[in-house]
């Protein structure tokens, strides 16, 4: 108090920082609430970590094999390709897929059998008598080694370099 003589002006700055007091308690508990809900989240996203994690974005090509995942082919009795596209948007190789099959392994190599660059590629399911593009997702998929936070949604890194959206993940095994 500024003028402890004064028992009315006493009262009203005894009050005030009563009133400032609750007010810091009060921050201090919604920060500490604050890092409880992301210690939690943490620990919600702590359990991908070494998951497989499928999305339908483009993925990187760094030399080792390629699993893609066919999406449900329903009733299709016509003959498919699994075309695979480089950044730039030009098919660089074509698989032939059996009937029912929905799994293909992309060695990395283009049509004539050469390796491709180290890079971003996409696959796209495709009638092998016209090339028109179905709308049948087609997934890649690789081991969760990290989850970033920052943004609006959580950032996983896979194993082969590729960075998805948490809402980009179509599987998580």
């Amino acid at each position: 108090p500024l003028s402890p003589m004064a028992a009315d002006q006493f009262a009203s700055q005894l009050a005030s920082f009563s009133m400032v007091e609750q007010q810091s308690l009060t921050n201090q508990k919604i920060d500490s609430l604050g890092v409880a809900l992301i210690d939690k989240n943490i620990a919600t996203y702590s359990a991908v970590i070494g998951r497989m994690a499928y999305h339908e974005k483009p993925f990187l090509f760094s030399g080792s094999s390629i699993t893609l995942e066919v999406g449900e082919l329903g009733e299709i009795d016509e003959e498919l390709k699994l075309s695979f596209l480089n950044s730039d948007g030009f098919v660089i190789a074509e698989r032939s897929l059996l009937h029912g099959q929905d799994i293909v392994n992309w060695d990395g190599t283009d049509n004539i059998g050469r390796l491709v660059p180290v890079g971003s590629y996409t696959a796209e399911l495709r009638r092998a008598t016209d090339d028109t593009r179905m709308d049948i997702s087609v997934s890649t998929g690789n081991i969760v080694e990290e989850v970033r936070f920052g943004g609006a949604q959580a950032e996983l890194l896979l194993s082969d370099g590729t960075t998805i959206l948490e809402t980009e993940v179509s599987k998580l095994r």
